[in-house]
């Protein structure tokens, strides 16, 4: 147990690190309706088309953010469930495939980069995570112990989950299906409390039919088209990269050429011992691994069905749940070649996990530096500075970073995206001409300086600066990085200085 306090501390550490990064994109939103409301807001704004995930997160960082909307208070019941999700993992690893390959999948669990992301992350998807752990380790253990104290613990996880992000019901039903399967003899009770979680939920169900119905899910199924090239990236990055939040999280940058290579190295020796046990006819599953197995598969399967017969729900992100299963089966994958060849596949596993996960830390893949920029520009402008802002990353209809830092004392001229209306998820209307928007900071300015903030390879960088008017020269440049870098080019007339 030592061990796994060891990776539960070092994976506090790293998880904690990445927490102190700005608020990027989804977590704007949860900033939004946390920001500002009273507790029965928070439910009922979530409850409409304007939120598509359940309320259970959004009530917690409402609570945790009564001292100061912070992003790091805003992040806490994720962090706290990154942190809990290390030695849940190895409990569920002890039940299952075994102490070592519990301990291989505690230690994947510490450094991976989707899960530190996610335990890092304003949004719901680490806290669903551990409430399914929480629920698999409570039906083990009502099936072993077989008191009802045990049965109501796996309810109630059951039913927190589902009020956490829809896309559990996958691996729910699988670990059911499972039960039924392997425990004939504890059917009755198993039934009886996943009847009772599903009768928690019922008060949700208006809230559910919304979800279903809101414009964000056709447009997310029109940004995610489901096809095989699409479903591969998502696996892909699911096991052992982050979700694909720009070009800059390629797996060939992180976790990067040389840690896929060990990885798939790692598995090879896993697969090949797997293999050979087969011919040898060695293998024999027990039923404990089948649910390890069955766990891995339940959510992409699931989700490669609904997502046949209806819109899209096929994402990275959204295989979440099944997460710490996967991580078992590689584990118990690669034990299963031996003591020492086994240990040399773990080693490599592992460490290109860490490789991934310390990688959050370089400045070029954290996210974008809203909190450098924001501190750079309060330092040098003044009041009658303009702010144009063609980098901030924000569901349509959300306050961004620049709307939230600079309101009230700097005014922001959005480019590339309609006019905020603090509606979420909705796209209002076209976003005007990035040059008319560029003029009209200008005019706002009224010899004021212009502080245009650029990704430096994106498509509006040429078209702002050409806008720029006559009598304006560029005074400074300031890079900022991250996965999406921003460029802030300072712009003032002659006179201004003078003045």
């Amino acid at each position: 147990m030592l061990i796994v306090v060891a990776l539960t501390a070092v994976g506090v550490a790293l998880r904690l690190a990445v927490a102190h990064q700005s608020l990027f994109a989804d977590e704007l939103s949860t900033r939004f309706i946390v920001a500002g409301h009273g507790l029965a807001d928070v439910v009922s704004v979530v409850h409409t088309d304007a939120e598509i995930t359940p309320p259970l997160f959004f009530v917690l960082a409402w609570l945790t953010t009564r001292p100061g909307l912070t992003p790091d208070l805003l992040r806490a019941p994720s962090l706290i469930a990154g942190a809990a999700a290390i030695p849940l993992v190895y409990l569920l690893g002890v039940r299952t495939v075994g102490r070592r390959a519990a301990l291989v999948g505690a230690a994947l669990t510490t450094f991976s980069p989707f899960m530190v992301f996610f335990s890092a992350q304003a949004r719901s998807y680490e806290l669903m995570v551990v409430l399914v752990l929480g629920s698999t380790l409570c039906l083990l253990t009502a099936v072993e112990q077989r008191r009802t104290r045990w049965w109501v613990a796996y309810a109630v996880c059951a039913c927190a989950a589902a009020y956490t992000h829809y896309t559990c019901v996958f691996a729910l039903a699988g670990q059911l299906a499972w039960l039924l399967w392997a425990h004939p003899e504890a059917r009755r009770a198993a039934l009886t409390a996943s009847a009772a979680a599903a009768v928690g939920f019922l008060p949700w169900l208006s809230g559910l039919r919304g979800d279903l119905q809101s414009p964000t899910t056709d447009i997310l199924s029109a940004l995610q088209p489901f096809d095989p090239s699409y479903v591969r990236a998502s696996v892909i990055h699911w096991a052992i990269g982050l979700p694909d939040l720009s070009p800059r999280t390629r797996i060939a940058l992180l976790p990067g050429t040389a840690a896929v290579v060990a990885f798939l190295l790692a598995l090879g020796i896993g697969l090949a011992a797997f293999a050979a046990a087969a011919v040898r006819g060695r293998l024999r599953p027990n039923r404990e691994v089948v649910l390890v197995i069955v766990l891995a598969a339940s959510v992409p399967v699931g989700e490669v069905v609904a997502s046949a017969v209806g819109a899209n729900l096929f994402s990275a992100r959204n295989l979440a749940a099944s997460w710490p299963a996967f991580a078992l089966c590689v584990a118990a994958l690669l034990v299963a070649a031996g003591p020492r060849l086994g240990t040399a596949a773990a080693g490599l596993a592992v460490v290109a996990f860490a490789v991934g996960g310390l990688k959050l830390l370089d400045p070029d893949l954290r996210r974008p530096d809203y909190d450098g920029v924001v501190a750079f520009v309060d330092d040098t402008a003044a009041a009658r500075d303009v702010v144009v802002d063609g980098v901030s990353a924000a569901p349509a209809g959300v306050p961004t970073a620049m709307d939230v830092e600079f309101a009230g004392h700097h005014r922001v001229v959005p480019l590339g995206r309609p006019k905020v209306r603090y509606d979420p998820f909705r796209i209002l209307a076209a976003p005007p001409a990035a040059g008319d928007q560029v003029r009209r900071a200008a005019a706002a300015a009224r010899g004021g300086r212009l502080y245009l903030l650029l990704a430096p390879e994106g498509p509006l960088q040429a078209e702002a600066i050409a806008a720029v008017p006559p009598g304006y020269r560029r005074v400074e440049t300031r890079t900022f990085p991250g996965i999406n870098p921003i460029r802030v080019l300072v712009y003032e007339r002659p006179t201004a200085s003078g003045a």
